[in-house]
């Protein structure tokens, strides 16, 4: 999992090794949130093969197969989701989930690839598109 919680974390990571695609996505969302004067208020989490619910719920306080509302899991009828865009962008998905009021949000790159959590795939791959907002 790679975490990109400010500035500085998100220029280390565009300094690494990294796919070259995700590189572009990274890229481009950076350059977007820092123009739009959000990038302080934005936490980016890149979930890769081995990355477990368990770290990124350290990382970040929610786990996208579990809302943090009431608890319901994907999978179950009771579940709604809870984020506000997920898009498939080509090999990665991308997930938007705002907190509060102040315009902070979390946005989640999740790998789509052998590897990453198996529930987080299916969710993704059931809700992508769905629950975007103009």
């Amino acid at each position: 999992m790679l975490s990109l919680h400010d500035e500085a974390t998100m220029q280390a990571v565009l300094a690494l090794p990294i796919d070259p695609h995700l590189r572009a996505l990274l890229t481009t969302r950076i350059i977007h949130y820092a123009a739009a004067g959000v990038g302080s208020l934005t936490h980016i989490v890149v979930v890769q093969p081995g990355d477990t619910a368990a770290v990124i719920m350290r990382e970040i306080g929610l786990y996208p197969t579990t809302s943090p509302i009431d608890g319901t899991h994907f999978g179950s009828t009771d579940f709604h989701p809870f984020w506000d865009w997920l898009q498939d962008e080509g090999g990665w998905f991308e997930m938007i989930v705002t907190v509060g009021d102040t315009g902070f949000a979390y946005i989640l790159l999740i790998e789509n690839a052998e590897g990453v959590d198996s529930n987080l795939l299916a969710l993704c791959n059931a809700h992508v598109n769905q629950r975007n907002k103009p």
